[in-house]
């Protein structure tokens, strides 16, 4: 058996010199540590050869976009940006013409037979910011035409270019409150909101000659499309849909207000803003539905109507499709109707095709045809138009030739032939 003491004895030697090893391993790694580690070899590098005679300079380091911002000083503009960051743009001006000469003899219109000019007509435009949410917009407009022909006592019929007014006038002055893209007011005189021929004004649409002019039905307006109000209008999902809404007075006193509306619904490319036009010339992929109405209290008061108030619905629709390869095709249609007396026009109509061809040279040849026509209340003789126009874009709308004929047909054995040569440039 075997004593208790050995077996301490033997236990007490082997933990004592586990105990020791231990110990003697712990401080060698302590003392390798504290050694500083050797230095590896030094290698002489090989001597550098000479580059051949033959090779070209290396290239001088790129410099990186960033340092090539950070080393420009900044414009005053940028510098003003930074240091005011709602400092307003600045004031847009322009100037925007048409000319052109017409194919009628004044005798005879039916004849293509004498030349005249029978339109100048020049816009000037100026509008800016005189806060971030407050601008202002003046626009003078003069029509300088020619009604006299040879002799200036004759005053023949003018045509339809003409019947857009006459004289030297202001066309827009507006202070817009521009809250929100969803929510404007603008004041003074200014387009009224109702169709979309007159957001788009004659500059730009496809044909030449204002719709409704030649068989007589148009909505209520004033001179250039405007009247004195004001319109709340917006633009919501991004100008898919917009609406604006009106009151007109053109400073009567002596009449009730003219209520004017309009909603526009884009179910392609989106269409935003108080304007409109009657054509993007290939910069949209367009589907757009419209509608508008106008009401007056006492509006259709004449002496044969008696007392009546005036109304008026109108809807139309653009389509508009970008060609692969260049060039787009144009197709649009209106309609409208008047709740009038018996014996004046009722309901009136146009509906309008176009292409546009790829570049031919340094533009786009349009060929075009519209008809319009109109039907009175009660019966009677329908009048009608058809426009086919050929035009020259070398900027889309800011600087077209264009060539049109035209055929108005007013019932019975009235009726009349042009040819309109035309030339329109814009300058912004």
């Amino acid at each position: 058996m075997t004593d208790t003491r050995t077996w301490k004895a033997r236990t007490g030697g082997l933990v004592s010199g586990l105990l020791l090893s231990m110990a003697s391993v712990a401080w060698s790694n302590v003392v390798q540590a504290e050694e500083p580690p050797a230095a590896p070899p030094v290698v002489e590098a090989p001597p550098a050869l000479p580059p051949p005679a033959d090779m070209p300079a290396p290239p001088p380091p790129a410099v990186t976009p960033a340092i090539e911002a950070a080393a420009k000083p900044p414009t005053s503009t940028e510098a003003m940006a930074a240091t005011r960051p709602d400092v307003l743009p600045p004031i847009d001006v322009g100037a925007w013409t048409r000319i052109g000469g017409v194919f009628q003899k004044k005798s005879d219109p039916k004849s293509l037979g004498d030349w005249h000019m029978d339109n100048a007509y020049v816009e000037l435009h100026a509008g800016g910011k005189i806060h971030k949410n407050v601008g202002v917009t003046v626009n003078l407009n003069a029509n300088m035409t020619n009604f006299g022909g040879a002799d200036p006592t004759d005053t023949p019929t003018p045509s339809a270019s003409d019947q857009l007014g006459a004289g030297v006038s202001v066309m827009d002055a507006i202070v817009s409150f521009d809250i929100a893209d969803e929510f404007h007011v603008w004041g003074g005189h200014l387009l009224v909101p109702v169709d979309r021929s007159n957001a788009s004004g004659p500059f730009f649409m496809i044909p030449w000659n204002y719709p409704g002019v030649a068989v007589g039905a148009l909505p209520k307006e004033g001179p250039s499309g405007r009247n004195n109000g004001l319109v709340i209008w917006g633009d919501i999902a991004g100008g898919k849909l917009t609406y604006l809404a009106g009151a007109f007075d053109n400073a009567n006193l002596g009449s009730s207000p003219l209520f004017s509306g309009r909603l526009r619904l884009a179910l392609l490319d989106p269409e935003p803003g108080f304007w409109g036009n009657g054509s993007y010339f290939g910069d949209k992929d367009l589907l757009s539905i419209g509608v508008g109405g106008q009401f007056q209290k006492h509006g259709s008061s004449t002496m044969l109507a008696g007392d009546k108030d005036y109304g008026e619905f109108n809807a139309d629709v653009l389509f508009e499709k970008k060609i692969p390869g260049g060039g787009w095709f144009t197709a649009e249609g209106a309609y409208y109707h008047f709740n009038v007396s018996d014996g004046a026009l009722g309901d009136s109509w146009y509906a309008l095709v176009a292409y546009a061809s790829p570049t031919v040279g340094i533009g786009n040849i349009q060929p075009s045809v519209r008809y319009q026509g109109a039907s009175p209340k009660g019966g009677g003789d329908k009048p009608w138009n058809l426009d086919v126009g050929l035009a020259y874009l070398i900027k889309g709308p800011a600087l077209r030739l264009i060539a049109n004929y035209s055929h108005t047909d007013l019932g019975g054995t009235i009726s009349a032939n042009a040819l309109q040569l035309g030339a329109q440039a814009i300058f912004f």
